[in-house]
C-alpha cells in the first residue's frame, strides 16, 4: 500500500466523520423541534383537561340544584294533596270552617319548604325582593343553561287568602277553594316538570362532556405511547451513529499505524 492511498483513506475517514457530525447536528435540530411540539401538545392537553373538568363541575352543581328542587316540590305536593283530601272530606265537619286551622298548618309547612330549599346558599323555590338573580344559571365553555326561579310560596299564600276569606259552609265558596287548590297543584306540577327537563338537559351535556374527557385522555395516552416509540427509535439511531463513529476512529488508528510502519 502506498502513502497516497493511505492519505486518501484517511481523508475519506475525515470527510465521513464530518458528514456524521453534520447529520448529528441536523438530528439535534429535529429532536429539538419534536420536543417543542411535544411541549405544545402537553400544554394544549392540560388546557382542554382543565376546561372539561370545570364544565363537569358546573354541570354537576346544576344537576344537584335541580334534584334538590324536585325533591322539595314533591314534599310540597304532598301538603297540597293533604289539603285536597281534607276538602273532599269536609262534610264530616259540622262547621266546615273548622278545617281551616288544619289547612293553614299544611300551608305553613308548604312555605317552610319553599324558603328552606337552597343550594350553595341560593334559594331555589322563592324569589325575594333582595335577590339579585331571578334564575338558576349553569354556564360552561360551550353551552349555557338557565331556568327561571319559581315562587312556590305564592301558591300557599294565595290558597291561604282564599281559604280564610271564604265561608266554607257556602257550597259556591267551597268550590272556589277546591278549584284554587287544584290549580295550584297543576302549577306546582308544571314547575316540577320544568326542573325535570332542566336536569335532563344538564345530565345529557354532562355525559357528553365526560365522553370528551375520556377521548382526550385516550388521545393523550396514544400520543405519549407514540412519542415513546419515537424516542426509543431516536435512542437506537444515536447508538448506531456512536458505534459508527467508534468504528471510524478505530479504522483511522489502524491506517495511521500502518502508515507509520511503512514510513519507518
Amino acid at each position: 500500500m502506498d502513502v497516497n492511498s493511505i492519505n486518501n483513506n484517511i481523508s475519506t475517514l475525515n470527510n465521513s466523520s464530518s458528514l456524521h457530525l453534520e447529520k448529528s447536528s441536523s438530528s439535534s435540530k429535529i429532536n429539538s423541534s419534536s420536543k417543542d411540539a411535544l411541549n405544545l401538545n402537553i400544554n394544549d392537553y392540560n388546557k382542554k383537561r382543565d376546561e372539561l373538568s370545570l364544565n363537569v363541575q358546573s354541570l354537576n352543581n346544576g344537576i344537584a340544584a335541580s334534584k334538590i328542587a324536585q325533591n322539595s316540590i314533591e314534599k310540597q305536593q304532598e301538603y297540597l294533596s293533604n289539603i285536597q283530601d281534607k276538602l273532599e272530606k269536609i262534610s264530616n265537619y259540622e262547621d266546615k270552617n273548622d278545617v281551616k286551622q288544619s289547612i293553614n298548618q299544611d300551608l305553613r309547612s308548604f312555605n317552610q319548604i319553599a324558603y328552606e330549599t337552597k343550594f350553595n346558599k341560593e334559594s331555589l323555590l322563592v324569589v325575594n325582593n333582595y335577590d339579585e338573580k331571578t334564575s338558576i344559571d349553569v354556564n360552561t365553555k360551550s353551552s349555557n343553561f338557565s331556568i327561571e326561579k319559581p315562587n312556590t310560596a305564592t301558591y300557599a299564600n294565595e290558597i291561604f287568602e282564599t281559604v280564610n276569606n271564604s265561608n266554607l259552609n257556602d257550597p259556591n265558596a267551597l268550590n272556589g277553594v277546591i278549584s284554587k287548590v287544584a290549580n295550584s297543584a297543576i302549577q306546582l306540577q308544571n314547575t316540577f316538570e320544568e326542573f325535570t327537563e332542566f336536569g335532563n338537559r344538564l345530565e345529557t351535556s354532562a355525559r357528553e362532556t365526560i365522553k370528551d374527557q375520556i377521548n382526550l385522555f385516550n388521545e393523550n395516552k396514544f400520543n405519549k405511547d407514540k412519542n415513546f416509540g419515537n424516542e426509543s427509535s431516536d435512542f437506537s439511531k444515536s447508538n448506531v451513529n456512536a458505534n459508527v463513529g467508534y468504528l471510524a476512529a478505530s479504522q483511522a488508528n489502524i491506517v495511521q499505524e500502518q502508515s507509520v510502519r511503512l514510513l519507518s
